[in-house]
């Protein structure tokens, strides 16, 4: 009568599915610019070396951190880059849980059967990482690494690993998305470019080939997009090789539509938090 209308546009994972099955409303599943990594710190051992970083790589559970982080709604990435913004590739390797492949690459690195620690932390308001968190642990004490897993209030996480990374964590879980819409020039640059002071860089990597490619495909991107994403996708395949980070999954925008309206929704990938509804009638 008022006219008004309620779509729930902010909606906990957990609860979508109850709403949905009682009738009332229809799922409405979109993709995002968001995605989730964990970063590795690379400055002290044993994460400096990259064949470790590769194990744990090979060790994360991917599918379960989808099926259980994210409730089913998201899907594997392939590096930083979020499927749907430039220059996202199918040609990117991403990697699969491979629990004897991490067990071999841990005994080349001179750590047969694990035997050491990492110390883990996650923003303890992100109901995603608070459930995937577990899951990460689980998996890596399969190959004989223990993980300390900590939630902390994102502000104090941040503060923590920015002030000294030798004392900071081995393991940091981070929700990003890309400010405008070449994910080359930001999540690229911003979250694996070297820096004196890094900002995202929560690795600390240092990789002048990498910097080189990322600077070359943002000065050019302008110019040739297919040159852009050429040297952008190379950068990709050293970020596979090095492992600064594991790659989790893109998150998807779940919206619970109600089924007495007839009403389209638009979501731009790049504004995850904004939907647009045209036009929107009662349903007779």
């Amino acid at each position: 009568a008022s006219g008004q209308v309620g779509v729930p546009l902010s909606v906990p994972l957990e609860n979508v599915r109850t709403p949905a099955a009682g009738g009332q409303f229809t799922t409405v599943v979109q993709p995002t610019s968001q995605n989730y990594t964990a970063f590795f710190n690379t400055t002290r051992p044993p994460l400096n070396d990259p064949l470790v970083r590769r194990a744990l790589s090979y060790a994360m559970p991917y599918g379960s951190i989808i099926k259980v982080g994210a409730y089913g709604y998201g899907s594997q990435s392939r590096g930083p880059v979020p499927k749907g913004i430039f220059p996202w590739s199918t040609s990117t390797p991403q990697y699969h849980q491979n629990l004897a492949m991490a067990k071999k690459l841990l005994a080349q690195a001179g750590h047969p059967g694990g035997h050491f620690s990492v110390k883990l932390t996650y923003a303890a308001e992100n109901q995603a990482e608070t459930r995937l968190a577990p899951l990460i642990k689980d998996a890596f004490a399969k190959i004989g690494v223990t993980v300390d897993i900590k939630g902390i209030l994102f502000n104090q996480q941040w503060a923590t690993a920015k002030a000294d990374p030798q004392k900071a964590q081995d393991i940091f879980l981070l929700l990003y998305w890309p400010t405008y819409s070449d994910a080359g020039s930001d999540n690229l640059y911003s979250l694996f470019h070297s820096s004196a002071k890094p900002f995202f860089n929560l690795s600390y990597w240092n990789d002048p080939a990498y910097d080189k490619l990322v600077e070359a495909g943002g000065a050019i991107s302008g110019v040739s997009k297919a040159r852009a994403a050429a040297d952008y996708l190379k950068a990709m395949k050293i970020l596979y090789q090095q492992a600064p980070g594991a790659f989790l999954y893109d998150a998807k925008l779940v919206l619970l539509q109600p089924k007495t309206l007839a009403m389209q929704g638009a979501a731009n990938i790049n504004y995850p938090f904004v939907t647009f509804f045209y036009p929107i009638q009662k349903k007779s």
